[in-house]
């Protein structure tokens, strides 16, 4: 039944018949589970309760390759690329390493790789744009050599830590935030080189553009990045699955569900989400003629006190559906 499991999300995965539609949801720690055995244990307990065809691990705990606590930029700008000396990779390949080998090969894992914008901004938004405007080619350098430590981390979670893939969630292309040209100038060059690395490790890598504060993206400027599969904030954005789906050239695409607190999958009768289940699944078919090309899941990870029974009631109606409707993937 695992090997089936595996074998099914590759079957979907490289666009061959496949038995199942999979689904995986992704849910935040709690504060008393951000590192050690506690975090390790959060990780395949989720795994063990909601059963999905795989897991994300989590980046939760984690801070980024360059401190977070500097104050000025001439702390920044010296910074450098620290590979398998800075700890935090080695804490993450760590994590990544004691999870694949707890799951014991039973399910298939990405790891959430955050871009180098992402985790830059994370020294303040105001102090980031300080810098910014100050020296913006020092930044871009910055990202760069961020981009090199987030590169050989992809690479080493997939080659030696026993991830399928990574799961890179971008950021930065906020409406407002950016020109395109400012995008292209001081934000792609730097994620291209996670991009690259991790493509060349794994074929089965999946993007994630990250409806950052419910603001809706310059969608256009990640459109040709290559991956597998695409992951967007459909209800932030307001671009249904179907039409994502074409928008990224009929790639792989992962979603359904909206994941903010109070919306149908948090605050939903079981009936309801069983309902927007079939009708998800229903559309998709109608749009596509198959199920081809499609993971059930959400806009982005659930906060630490979701329900995760409400999860089980997607995968269990998916299921039925797909009982009901003979369901076989071309």
């Amino acid at each position: 039944m695992t090997y089936q499991k595996k074998e099914n999300l590759r079957q979907m995965l490289e666009g061959k018949p496949h038995a199942h539609v999979p689904v995986s949801f992704f849910q935040h720690l709690n504060p008393w589970e951000l590192s050690g055995e506690a975090c390790v244990e959060a990780h395949i307990r989720f795994c063990r309760r909601t059963e999905p065809d795989f897991l994300k691990i989590m980046h939760d705990g984690l801070t980024a390759p360059v401190d977070l606590n500097l104050t000025e930029l001439s702390e920044l700008k010296a910074y450098r690329p620290g590979f398998q000396n800075n700890p935090y990779i080695r804490k993450y390949l760590d994590r990544a390493a004691r999870i694949n080998d707890r799951l014991a090969g039973d399910t298939d894992t990405w790891c959430n790789v955050f871009s180098p914008f992402t985790l830059l901004r994370r020294i303040g938004e105001e102090r980031f744009f300080t810098f910014f405007r100050e020296d913006p080619q020092a930044i871009r350098d910055v990202l760069l050599f961020l981009g090199e430590d987030l590169a050989y981390l992809s690479r080493k979670l997939i080659e030696d830590a026993g991830c399928m893939g990574i799961f890179l969630a971008l950021q930065g292309a906020e409406s407002g935030l950016f020109t395109p040209e400012e995008f292209s100038d001081f934000i792609a060059p730097s994620e291209q080189l996670v991009i690259t690395a991790m493509e060349e490790s794994s074929p089965y890598n999946i993007l994630h553009f990250c409806g950052w504060n419910q603001i809706k993206n310059q969608l256009e400027l990640w459109k040709d990045y290559p991956a597998n599969t695409v992951n967007w904030a459909i209800y932030v954005e307001n671009l249904p699955l179907t039409e994502g789906r074409k928008m990224f050239g009929m790639r792989n695409c992962m979603g359904g569900f909206d994941n903010r607190r109070g919306k149908l999958l948090y605050a939903g009768t079981e009936k309801e989400i069983r309902q927007e289940t079939v009708n998800i699944l229903e559309t998709y078919r109608k749009a596509f003629g198959s199920m081809d090309g499609l993971m059930l899941g959400a806009d982005c990870s659930f906060l630490p006190d979701f329900e995760t029974q409400r999860f089980c009631w997607v995968t269990d109606e998916l299921r039925n559906w797909e009982r009901r409707t003979a369901y076989v993937a071309r």
